[in-house]
């Protein structure tokens, strides 16, 4: 089988592609600004194509041609804050004309948490507005959505080891006290995988996440913990999330700050799994525990 990854240099796309390469016999597209830049052991290199693609500007019409089924992983949160969603609406549209003018029948899209009925946050409300364009153009589309995803390289998991690393007291606002079910990398990729031969008769909505969900203080502190660090935790509930979003300019990188504050919106969110629909489609899946996930 054929099968595109698109925005496959960020955390997932890297790792599903590894994933993909020592773990079935498909051949992968992979598609991102610096595809090219993407490691890949000797013994796989004939089972992969890298192009750059600048999915915004560049001409990318027939760039599906052959493809069975493709990963939709892009989201655009390292630019400017105010203009991701009207990016990421742009280059979905592109994409989802592009995949239904070569007839690619499935799209396997990685999406966030967080009810349709409430007032989601940008971040949020981009993810849902993602999977509604790519449903309006591809026959058939599974958007698994996630929480947090615990893994190195997960840009919210490494906003939270920096932080815990880095400082020996960690100042917690209001939505700390928020839920959230994080899920490990190993239970993210393997939802992935077997959604390409999962039978459903048009489209999907799954909602994936670890087997406990808690609050974002909990999770740090069960981080602190497993990290057996003396961190002191202060919870100070009028801290705003200009000054919350200091802090992710003080102790991580720019590229994770300039996504981090994008996301700070949504830890507002609750971002639980609200139904049995990922049980009932993937009854094999059990998901790991939260240190297990650490590991």
């Amino acid at each position: 089988m054929n099968i595109a990854v698109i925005g496959a240099s960020g955390f997932v796309g890297k790792n599903l592609i590894k994933y993909l390469l020592s773990n079935t016999d498909h051949n992968i597209l992979a598609l991102a600004l610096d595809a090219e830049s993407i490691f890949v052991e000797e013994r796989y290199v004939n089972r992969i194509k890298k192009i750059n693609v600048d999915f915004l500007n560049d001409d990318i019409e027939k760039i599906f041609t052959g493809i069975d089924v493709a990963y939709y992983l892009i989201h655009m949160m390292k630019g400017n804050k105010n203009d991701f969603y009207n990016k990421e609406e742009k280059i979905a549209e592109k994409i989802s004309q592009a995949l239904k003018s070569v007839n690619v029948k499935r799209v396997i899209y990685m999406s966030g948490l967080g009810r349709d009925d409430e007032k989601l946050s940008m971040h949020l409300s981009s993810r849902h507005n993602t999977g509604n364009i790519l449903r309006e153009y591809v026959k058939e589309v599974i958007e698994l959505r996630a929480s947090m995803i615990i893994g190195e390289g997960s840009i919210s998991f490494e906003i939270v080891r920096n932080i815990i690393d880095k400082s020996p007291i960690v100042i917690l606002p209001k939505w700390s006290k928020t839920d959230t079910q994080p899920i490990g990398l190993r239970d993210a990729l393997l939802y992935l995988e077997e959604s390409i031969n999962l039978k459903i008769n048009n489209h999907e909505i799954i909602e994936i996440g670890g087997s406990e969900k808690m609050s974002y203080r909990e999770f740090i502190k069960r981080y602190v913990k497993f990290k057996n660090k003396k961190t002191i935790i202060i919870y100070i509930p009028i801290l705003s999330e200009k000054i919350a979003g200091f802090f992710l300019n003080f102790f991580t990188s720019k590229d994770q700050a300039c996504v981090g504050n994008c996301m700070l919106e949504s830890f507002r969110n609750e971002m639980i799994i609200t139904n049995n629909r990922a049980k009932e489609l993937f009854p094999y899946i059990t998901p790991d525990k939260v240190e297990e996930s650490f590991e």
